[in-house]
């Protein structure tokens, strides 16, 4: 029996859709914005530059494990609740770090941050498979995804501006104050199951994350989320090595991230505008066709020739068009096939997508010796991964 909520599809406004736009790249602006701080958050703390770094990876860490306590959270008390608990802890832990002076009160306050943050993170998905028809499901995603990939490149221009004005503490202020925005809005939305969806969840007998990683559905869509990210993460770790190696400035290399950028939303608003037209399930093993080429052809430039910036970004960009358009495919399908159980399911495949883009970033980062074939060999190693993800998702049965 399918999981629905009594509001109406006429109420979820544009105000709510870019409520659900807060909710999916806060997190991202919490890890971003400050990036152009860290050398004077280490002068003026007093710290070393391993501290300062380990304030982005403590925040990683309780980015990607914290979700999963969220998840039966959400499940148990609803979204709303379990958004204004979260970003209730995640502003007074950013208005915390606005008057700490102890770099070790600093990586506790940003671990707390992370820890809040994340039950924004487990909500959204969960609120666009609730709110929204299944129909419309797919274009909902396909509207907010690429603007979280275009978060990560905004923030740190957004970070810079104001530590140049205000300081690099006005940027947790500025955190703070988009977190109690959402927590305004959120005491606005009101959560009422329907007697449908009280009895589907009485019926459900096992709603554990094991239950969820037993559903072949739910595991392929996951699967395939996270191994595109985890090629895309990659190249982000890898590139500044090799750019560097291949001649190119910082500014340069700054710059190539927008091309990638670009594609990517070209990717989630094409297929936005194919959604009514092509079942994305149809579309979806061409998509995997055009990202394993192009990863392959990464890999045959690397081994082949002695390439520039251009040969690389062109295919390159090819893959994150194909992310673009396979991202809102997968993850609603995913939640979909979890639709009476979507705090736990989203929380399970952020978890799964943040450790597999950890392992793969890991790997270039160890051997950063030879930066790009270290990089091309990894996101080529997904390939048949991603064939085995793909084949996961063609089972009937949603467990």
């Amino acid at each position: 029996m399918k999981n629905e909520i009594t509001s109406h599809p006429k109420k979820n406004s544009f105000l709510f859709f870019l409520y659900l736009v807060g909710l999916s790249i806060i997190g991202f602006l919490a890890t971003d914005m400050y990036l152009p701080a860290f050398d004077k958050m280490r002068v003026d703390l007093g710290a070393s530059k391993s501290s300062i770094s380990a304030t982005l990876s403590l925040f990683l860490a309780g980015y990607g494990i914290a979700q999963l306590l969220w998840g039966p959270i959400s499940d148990k008390f609803g979204k709303p609740k379990t958004v204004l608990m979260g970003l209730s802890i995640f502003t007074l832990a950013s208005l915390g770090i606005y008057f700490t002076h102890d770099v070790s009160l600093l990586l506790l306050l940003r671990l707390i941050q992370a820890i809040g943050v994340c039950a924004a993170a487990v909500s959204w998905q969960a609120l666009v498979i609730e709110r929204y028809p299944k129909e419309e499901t797919n274009k909902i995603f396909a509207s907010i995804m690429p603007l979280v990939a275009l978060s990560p490149a905004l923030a740190p221009l957004m970070g810079a501006f104001l530590l140049n004005y205000f300081g690099w503490r006005s940027i947790f202020v500025a955190l703070a104050l988009i977190a109690v925005l959402l927590i305004i809005y959120t005491l606005t939305i009101k959560e009422e199951k329907t007697v449908q969806t009280a009895k589907a969840e009485e019926s459900t007998a096992d709603k554990s994350y094991l239950s969820l990683l037993k559903s072949k559905r739910y595991l392929g869509n996951v699967l395939l989320y996270a191994l595109c990210s985890a090629a895309f993460f990659a190249w982000l770790t890898g590139s500044p090595f090799f750019l560097k190696e291949m001649g190119y400035n910082e500014s340069q290399i700054g710059l190539s991230f927008f091309p990638q950028t670009i594609a990517f939303l070209i990717g989630g608003y094409g297929y936005r505008s194919l959604v009514s037209r092509i079942e994305g399930k149809k579309l979806l093993p061409y998509l995997m066709i055009l990202y394993s080429a192009a990863c392959l052809a990464l890999y045959l430039i690397t081994i082949t020739i002695t390439p520039n910036l251009t040969i690389l970004m062109i295919p390159f960009c090819l893959m994150a068009l194909a992310n673009g358009a396979t991202y809102p495919i997968v993850v609603s399908e995913a939640m979909k096939s979890a639709s009476h159980n979507v705090g736990k399911a989203a929380a399970m495949q952020n978890t799964i997508q943040l450790g597999i883009c950890f392992i793969a970033s890991g790997v270039v980062s160890l051997f950063s010796k030879d930066a790009l074939l270290t990089t091309t060999i990894v996101m080529t190693c997904t390939i048949p991964f991603v064939y085995i993800g793909y084949k996961l998702t063609l089972n009937k049965a949603l467990n």
